[in-house]
């Protein structure tokens, strides 16, 4: 038998797949009952790949701006770790796609999936500062990511009327149901072969904190 690597992706195992599905029936439920605004209302028309950026702890939204403001499918990047493994099951089953890996687990693996995704034809769909933080500080993986595919940015700005948050490293949101979400896009060009990872990484830090109010 093949000894499975240490740094190999954690998987959730086949018989928890039953209950994960009413827990999506559940959650779709409750994302129809909200209230969205978007302009446009086409956020890829006539763009190609994209690399769409949001915070960490406006994922439970993810799904539905996927499945109804883009025509591209998103590949999202998950960590490797046990949590990561219930998150990409959950994308799956919502029809995300996901590849596993983080900054400190398979970071380079996981980067050249993703840009292999992105070449391919899909968007890249990325938490920059997932998968544990400091909350709302944008890592540079997604700078890396879009000078390797050539790719501009997406900033998502998402803001709730009404919601609860989760006593997590990042303040996760819940918008309550029948509330109001407003999402403002912003997109920013493809960083130069020149600019500095960390500095790009700061201004579009910038951009998704004023975009995302709490």
């Amino acid at each position: 038998m093949t000894q499975e690597s240490p740094d190999a992706p954690v998987v959730v195992p086949w018989y928890h797949w039953f209950w994960l599905f009413p827990v999506a029936w559940f959650v779709r439920l409750w994302l129809a009952t909200l209230r969205f605004e978007c302009d446009p209302g086409l956020i890829d028309a006539g763009e190609g790949p994209l690399i769409v950026l949001l915070w960490h702890d406006r994922l439970f939204v993810a799904s539905r701006l996927a499945n109804q403001y883009f025509k591209l499918p998103i590949t999202t990047l998950v960590s490797a770790s046990k949590d990561g493994a219930w998150l990409a099951a959950y994308f799956e089953v919502m029809g995300l796609k996901a590849v596993r890996g983080s900054s400190n687990r398979r970071g380079a693996a996981a980067l050249i999936a993703i840009a292999r995704s992105v070449r391919a034809g899909n968007h890249a769909g990325v938490t920059p500062d997932g998968p544990k933080g400091p909350a709302r500080f944008c890592k540079p993986g997604a700078v890396a990511l879009a000078k390797i595919t050539q790719r501009p940015f997406v900033v998502l700005g998402i803001s709730y009327a009404s919601y609860w948050t989760v006593n997590s490293w990042d303040r996760f949101a819940l918008p309550k149901p029948f509330s109001r979400v407003r999402i403002i896009v912003e997109k920013q060009p493809v960083p130069q072969a020149d600019d500095v990872d960390e500095e790009v990484a700061l201004r579009l830090q910038e951009r998704l904190n004023t975009l995302s109010q709490y």
